[in-house]
């Protein structure tokens, strides 16, 4: 087994499905989805700041609790057989999760964490699909928390938007493909 093969599913196996396989690899989808959904969102709240309406705030605050909710979508079904590799893409969202809840102040460091999630998920998506700048992603993320904690608005909207339509395109290419292709081979996962 090569070392991509120990990441992630292997599409060509297809493995039975069980409900509970079936919920997991739905709900993952789902967290992609309402991830790019919420970066799109934040985009749009933050052109808003820009513009200064009053309607920013309700539309950041709403898009950020949707990045929360993603991140536990995601990360509670995520489908890696590396179980280290596995731990780093979920954890850094269960630990960004305990700081949204325990210093919900601090955006940056939350969004940084949760942002590491993703940017696992999109590097291991990458092997899977041809999706133009998903290799980007991670970088975007990074600099946006960065520009999060450096309060810029307008290089901030730039940044999740791009993300956000990449995110979207990965999401769409998810819900095409059949589910078990998202489990791979169950005996291949280190426990």
């Amino acid at each position: 087994m090569n070392h991509t093969e120990k990441l992630m599913a292997n599409p060509e196996h297809k493995e039975q499905l069980d409900g509970l396989d079936k919920i997991s690899v739905v709900s993952y989808r789902l967290g992609i989805t309402l991830f790019a959904l919420s970066l799109l969102s934040l985009f749009s709240a933050e052109l808003l700041c820009v513009l200064e309406l009053e309607t920013a705030p309700v539309l950041r605050e709403w898009s950020i609790n949707f990045i929360a909710v993603s991140a536990a979508l995601s990360a509670a079904n995520i489908h890696v057989y590396d179980k280290k590799v596995r731990a780093i893409i979920a954890w850094s969202s269960w630990i960004g999760l305990a700081l949204f809840i325990v210093l919900p102040s601090k955006e940056w460091l939350y969004i940084g964490f949760i942002f590491i999630t993703f940017s696992g998920i999109a590097l291991k998506e990458s092997y899977c699909f041809k999706v133009k700048g998903l290799n980007l992603v991670p970088l975007l993320l990074i600099l946006s928390v960065l520009v999060l904690w450096m309060k810029e608005p307008t290089i901030l909207a730039a940044l999740v938007g791009l993300s956000g339509l990449i995110y979207t395109v990965l999401a769409i290419e998810k819900w095409k493909m059949p589910l078990h292709f998202d489990i791979g081979n169950k005996a291949n996962y280190e426990i």
